[in-house]
C-alpha cells in the first residue's frame, strides 16, 4: 500500500519546502546537508546529494484566446546529485485520464542557477475545454510515497493574463523547427517529430531562432521523455543574434524519447511565468 498522499500547489511548495527542511535537520543526525552556491539555509536544506523525493508543482493557468485554458506545471527535484526516472504508468500520471501523457518522465537534478527554489518551471502545460470543470491532477509516486498537484482555475490568485507588460523580460523569442515547417512562440511552440536516431550516435539538432528585437536568449535542451540518458553537446548557448541553434543528443538506450527546447531573455522571465518558448521534439532511438 502506497503512503498517503501529499497534494501541493504554488503557496503550498513553499510552506513544504520549510517543513521538509526541519524534517530534514531531524533525520541527518550524523550527516550536516550539502549547500549548494549562492543560496540561502532555509530552502536549501531539504536538497541532499540523493534520496530524496521529487514533487510535482501546479504553478499557474492561462486563458487562451479561443477559450480554452492552459494549466502550467513544474516540478521540483530534491536532489542535488540524482536525476530520477519515473516512467509514465501508475507512478506518473494525470487524471483525468484524457490528460495523460506528455508530462516529464526523467527529473534532473536541482538546477544550479536557481538551487535555492530548486525547482524546474514551466516545464509543460495542459489545455482544458473551456467548459471544463474540476481539477487537472498530476501524480508523483517516488519511494512509496504518492505526491500530487492539482491543476484547477478557480482559483484567481494563480491566474495569470498579460505579465508581458510588466516582466523584465516582455518579448519570448520565436522558435522554428525548419524540417517539419513548425514555428511558434510561447508555453507550447510545437512539438515536432518523431526523428529517427541510433544508440551512441550523436543526433544533430537544429532550431531557428527569431529573437524579436531582443538582444540576446538563453536557449537550453533538456531530456523530457524516455528511458535512459541523453547528453547534450552543448546542452546550453546564449544566442545574441537570430539565425540557427545547433546541438547534438546522444542516446544510451532505444526507445522513445522527447526532447525540451527552452528560449528565454532571462532567469526571471521564467520565475516570472512569462515570455518564454518551450518546443518539443520526438525522436525513436534504435540499435
Amino acid at each position: 500500500m502506497p503512503k498517503r498522499a501529499l497534494a501541493f500547489g504554488g503557496l503550498a511548495a513553499a510552506m513544504f519546502l520549510a517543513g521538509w527542511a526541519a524534517l530534514g535537520a531531524q533525520a541527518t543526525t550524523n550527516k550536516t546537508p550539502q549547500r549548494m552556491p549562492n543560496d540561502w539555509p532555509l530552502s536549501i536544506a531539504n536538497v541532499l546529494p540523493s534520496g530524496q523525493p521529487v514533487i510535482p508543482i501546479f504553478e499557474s493557468w492561462y486563458p487562451n484566446p479561443d477559450g480554452t485554458i492552459a494549466f502550467s506545471f513544474g516540478f521540483i527535484n530534491l536532489n542535488s546529485e540524482e536525476a530520477v526516472h519515473i516512467p509514465l504508468g501508475p507512478d506518473n500520471f494525470i487524471e483525468p485520464k484524457r490528460f495523460d501523457g506528455f508530462q516529464p518522465t526523467y527529473f534532473e537534478v536541482a538546477p544550479k542557477e536557481r538551487a535555492r527554489f530548486a525547482r524546474h518551471q514551466s516545464v509543460f502545460i495542459v489545455t482544458v475545454p473551456k467548459d471544463f470543470k474540476g481539477d487537472v491532477v498530476w501524480s508523483l509516486r517516488v519511494r512509496g510515497q504518492i505526491y500530487s498537484s492539482p491543476g484547477r482555475a478557480t482559483r484567481e490568485e494563480y491566474g495569470i493574463e498579460d505579465l508581458e507588460s510588466l516582466t523584465e523580460a516582455p518579448v519570448a523569442a520565436v522558435l522554428k523547427y525548419a524540417a517539419s515547417g513548425l514555428s511558434g512562440r510561447g508555453r507550447n511552440a510545437f512539438v515536432a517529430g518523431p526523428l529517427k536516431a541510433v544508440v551512441g550516435k550523436p543526433l544533430p539538432l537544429t532550431i531557428g531562432i527569431d529573437l524579436l528585437s531582443r538582444p540576446s536568449s538563453i536557449v537550453t535542451w533538456y531530456h523530457h521523455q524516455g528511458p535512459a540518458k541523453v547528453t547534450f553537446d552543448p546542452k546550453q548557448a546564449v544566442v545574441k543574434a537570430g539565425g540557427d541553434v545547433n546541438t547534438t543528443a546522444t542516446f544510451s538506450q532505444p526507445g522513445d524519447y522527447v526532447l525540451r527546447i527552452t528560449a528565454l531573455e532571462s532567469l526571471a522571465a521564467l520565475e516570472q511565468h512569462c515570455c518564454y518558448t518551450n518546443g518539443y521534439v520526438k525522436v525513436t532511438v534504435t540499435r
